[in-house]
């Protein structure tokens, strides 16, 4: 069984490639990567450094989150520690640093993943609970695929007038007691400015906690 109190969203990844402001496009100037990272540390605690050949990425490594600033790409993957709300706002506030820094305000393919884990309670582990509810499968069948299968998952894909969405629900292998669910929104084509990734990150976190949970809550 599903204790919808237990659904946690455990990480967000996000991120956006910038417009080329010449061509052809080169990378982020090695010396204002370094000051933009002052920047963001003065606020937020990325206790690593690392220059790349073509960027660089600033690691706090105790929680695996992480700025990546990589030729065209800006992307921060991001533990959420206590609620996505806050999470969210610290990424927007991220952005923003990069980009007033480097004076962008061009992007293209603006995209959100969002991991949860949701707990299956008593003996019915994760891979049981999916296959029992969904797959009608005989074990027999399953065996077609071969031996040592411990778990089976799904896989969703929509194209919206806007969007493409992935979503996967499957267990967790480390811990098979959890489902693990991945939402992972792209949205393509150009954009200016900042101000519609908020609600696009909440959008993911809204699709999560609404038709995902509505969904593995229903009866099959």
């Amino acid at each position: 069984m599903l204790d919808n109190k237990l659904l946690r969203a455990e990480r967000l990844i996000t991120g956006f490639f910038v417009q080329p402001q010449r061509y052809p496009p080169g990378p982020f100037d090695r010396s204002q990567l370094a000051m933009v990272y002052s920047k963001i540390t003065q606020k937020y605690d990325y206790p690593t450094f690392n220059q790349l050949p073509n960027g660089a990425i600033m690691l706090k490594p105790a929680t695996q989150s992480h700025v990546q600033l990589q030729e065209l790409l800006v992307q921060v993957n991001e533990e959420i520690e206590i609620h996505f709300d806050a999470t969210k706002q610290k990424v927007l506030d991220i952005f923003q640093i990069i980009t007033n820094h480097f004076q962008l305000d061009t992007f293209a393919h603006f995209g959100v993943k969002l991991i949860a884990r949701w707990p299956v309670s008593g003996d019915n582990q994760a891979s049981r609970f999916l296959e029992d509810k969904y797959f009608r499968i005989s074990d027999t069948s399953f065996a077609v695929l071969g031996p040592g299968r411990d778990a089976s998952g799904m896989r969703f894909h929509f194209n919206r007038a806007d969007s493409k969405c992935d979503l996967h629900i499957e267990p967790q292998f480390q811990d098979l007691s959890k489902l693990h669910i991945d939402v992972d929104i792209q949205y393509p084509g150009a954009f200016k400015g900042l101000k519609e990734i908020g609600s696009k990150m909440q959008n993911a976190y809204d699709y999560l906690f609404n038709e995902v949970r509505s969904f593995l809550e229903s009866p099959a």
